[in-house]
């Protein structure tokens, strides 16, 4: 495994968000975007339950559809956006409070380089529309960095189900309102 963060006069948090980091860097993203998702739409349930939200909808669109979802995507009135918008501060204050601002700025800095390339390479592949390659690639840098932070405030589960549906190749879109699209 390639050494992202300097795991050097650190403590284990540096090697779990390392091994977090070869996880993203080996997802073949994408690669069944649009496809019959066996379990994602389950996963999608058990995060957004897991984060306390009670009213929504799980849509599975196809590969067509994605830019046009994309283009739909809102967080106005999206319980699970008001919810998931306060998780950043929430861990960030997490992770001062023990002391850990510095490798969370490093987990800012590495992530989305380490994310972009696999996940430019996978977008590409999948959709030549660079509207849709550009969000994709925006949206695999933020969960990557969401879930590098999760694992270094020691909460690896919150991003869990999200995770499982990338590695399966499938997207999870994102949010409509109180409907969340997957693909």
């Amino acid at each position: 495994m390639a050494v992202m963060i300097s795991e050097e006069n650190q403590s284990t948090e540096a090697q779990l968000v390392n091994e977090m980091i070869e996880r993203l860097t080996s997802i073949d993203w994408y690669s069944q975007a649009g496809k019959q998702c066996a379990g994602s739409a389950e996963k999608a349930v058990q995060f957004i339950e897991s984060i306390g939200v009670s009213h929504y909808e799980v849509r599975t669109v196809s590969k067509e559809e994605i830019p046009n979802i994309i283009q739909k995507l809102t967080f106005n009135g999206s319980e699970l956006w008001s919810v998931l918008k306060e998780e950043p501060d929430r861990l960030k204050e997490k992770l001062a409070v023990s002391g850990k601002e510095e490798l969370l700025q490093k987990v800012v800095d590495v992530v989305p380089e380490a994310v972009f390339h696999p996940a430019f390479t996978g977008a590409h592949q999948a959709f030549r529309d660079s509207k849709t390659v550009q969000f994709l690639i925006g949206h695999a840098m933020y969960i990557s960095v969401m879930s590098c932070t999760a694992v270094l405030a020691g909460e690896k589960e919150l991003f869990e189900p999200i995770l499982n549906i990338m590695e399966a190749g499938h997207i999870p879109l994102g949010p409509e309102g109180n409907i969340f699209y997957i693909a």
